[in-house]
């Protein structure tokens, strides 16, 4: 589900970012379009631990974005490192809503957009091989972003065959005050079970550069904001597993860290001070 896991990623809406949230809600926007002078997602890496019967490998995986007047073009994937099979992947993206552009050659996308005041609409269909497989729209502000994803896949059905199933994922993130808030739905549809998983990011309250990642109040994850030669990247470990997702900003001598008071405030009270009252690939 290569193509989901990068449907919440970028599109980049501040001048800079200078705190560890506002870069991770830059990196789960949609990644499709660069604003003008503004920060976008230049590439990812993750690294990670394989076992197999005979032998622990470590997967060292990348994707690449190519964008071309601020558009989205190609996305490309590839491993390296210990791999038992190395190899490289794309995307190709055509800005139409028209599917005789498709070359019916593995995997391309259309992609339309539209705007409404300071609200952007996204609508996003990847196809392999000439056939849809899967629909994303999007609903993105400043401090707000919405995503569903609708998938045709296959799973075991009662009788021991196997049978089509309509999958759908819904999230909807809340930034606010250096504090990102996301609320997720799987199995959205009308014949499943939802499940709701609620994640919050809080920054240390000493340190801009790093921040906490909170599922349903346990803390799950520690993010570390870093400048780079130009831009920044957002790193998490997590045991042996990297992963990494590098930035370009053209105003990158402007992201400067903030001094602020050092709060001490829990993240629940946070959460709930934020929003009020209660309301992101398999």
């Amino acid at each position: 589900m290569k193509n989901f896991l990068f449907c919440l990623m970028l599109l980049a809406g501040f001048a800079a970012a200078n705190t560890c949230t506002e870069a991770y809600f830059l990196a789960i926007k949609p990644y499709l379009i660069q604003s003008k002078n503004s920060p976008y997602i230049d590439s990812v890496r993750s690294r990670y631990d394989y076992t197999t019967q005979d032998d622990t490998l470590q997967i060292d995986k990348f994707t690449k974005f190519f964008y071309k007047d601020g558009r989205l073009e190609k996305i490309a994937f590839g491993y390296v490192g210990d791999t038992a099979n190395q190899y490289t992947d794309y995307d190709i993206i055509y800005w139409s809503t028209d599917e005789s552009v498709l070359s019916k050659i593995d995997a391309e996308e259309l992609v339309s957009d539209s705007t409404s005041g300071d609200t952007t609409y996204i609508d996003r269909k990847c196809y392999q091989r000439g056939a849809i497989n899967q629909r994303m729209q999007y609903k993105i502000t400043n401090s707000y972003v919405s995503s569903l994803s609708i998938e045709e896949i296959g799973r075991l059905g009662d009788n021991g065959l196997m049978e089509n199933f309509q999958w759908e994922e819904f999230s909807e993130s809340f930034f606010r005050n250096d504090t990102l808030v996301m609320n997720y739905t799987t199995n959205y549809s009308p014949d499943g079970s939802p499940k709701e998983q609620l994640t919050y990011y809080v920054e240390d309250s000493s340190d801009d550069f790093k921040c906490y990642e909170y599922e349903n109040d346990s803390l799950t994850l520690t993010l570390v904001y870093q400048k780079t030669d130009n831009g920044f990247s957002l790193k998490a470990n997590q045991g042996t597993s990297l992963k990494e997702i590098f930035f370009v900003d053209p105003n990158s001598t402007t992201a400067i860290r903030k001094q602020r008071p050092a709060v001490k405030i829990s993240p629940k009270a946070r959460y709930f001070d934020l929003l009020g009252r209660y309301k992101f690939t398999k």
